[in-house]
């Protein structure tokens, strides 16, 4: 960190107040952005700086006072892989931009067309025929440049995982392929990083977390030897609220683990359908 940097985002924080009418110190976008030039860093080291003052950037003011400043400095410095970019990881990628999570490794080898429209949130009549992965990128930019991404247009495979996912805190499933998520699980396995699991089709969808050495899928899904790779999204297809709703509860896993206040997921099963909003918790064992 600049040694200079401290100094010169406390002289930039400004009093502000809460919606509660609590007082809090507080630096804007456009200040962050002109002290990351003007001391030659990256707007995430100014985010950082300001936090270790107490000085909330303002891009996070709403997400006080859930989280914390020293909260906001573990998710600035945490990292995550999303596999898949489509319905869930799209949606997945936007929250934990929004929410401040500081590395983002975003794992996809597909290009949008045009029957991603229904549901996957980077996709738009723009962005058809180019790749999710720089199309992702692109997007995490354009919220919240302070959050660092590493972009792979490939698709997971068991011999680039330990690439993709060496380094890394977590990694969170967003494939539609129940073989493809058994790799994943293998590989979170050997690299010993927990992973935050999610399927959907139609109208519904589950989600669950895996910690290296859980029984995990094959308590869902049997035997990955004997299992179909595609779920009931094959015929059900799947609907946007779905999607939606299933990513925003793996970021919730993704943010209570970041911060030491685990979601409760562990080797349990959330199963919801938002047509009925029925929604059950099974537990794995």
């Amino acid at each position: 960190m600049s040694e200079e940097l401290p100094e010169l985002v406390s002289a930039a924080a400004i009093e502000k107040r809460r919606p509660d009418d609590t007082s809090y110190r507080s630096l804007a976008y456009r200040d962050q952005a002109r002290l990351a030039t003007q001391a030659g860093v990256g707007q995430r080291e100014v985010q950082l700086a300001a936090l270790h003052l107490q000085i909330v950037p303002e891009v996070y003011a709403r997400n006080q006072k859930t989280l914390s400043c020293e909260d906001q400095i573990r998710l600035l410095n945490y990292r995550v892989a999303v596999i898949g970019l489509g319905g869930l990881g799209g949606t997945v990628t936007e929250i934990l931009a929004r929410i401040g999570v500081g590395n983002l490794t975003l794992v996809d080898g597909d290009s949008f067309d045009d029957s991603n429209l229904n549901r996957q949130l980077l996709s738009s009549v723009h962005s058809l025929g180019r790749k999710k992965a720089e199309v992702a990128a692109e997007r995490v930019g354009a919220i919240n440049p302070a959050v660092e991404t590493r972009t792979i247009d490939e698709f997971f495979t068991s011999a680039n995982s330990s690439d993709l996912l060496n380094g890394g805190d977590i990694a969170v499933d967003c494939l539609d392929s129940i073989t493809s998520r058994f790799e994943v699980e293998q590989a979170c396995l050997k690299e010993q990083v927990p992973l935050v699991s999610a399927a959907i089709g139609g109208t519904s969808g589950q989600v669950t977390v895996i910690y290296p050495g859980d029984p995990g899928l094959t308590k869902i899904y049997g035997s990955p030897e004997t299992v179909a790779d595609r779920g009931i999204e094959k015929t059900l297809g799947t609907l946007p609220f779905a999607a939606i709703s299933l990513a925003a509860m793996e970021c919730a896993e993704v943010i209570g683990i970041a911060i030491g206040r685990d979601g409760g997921l562990r080797n349990r099963l959330l199963i919801t359908d938002l047509f009925d909003h029925s929604m059950d918790v099974v537990e794995l064992g």
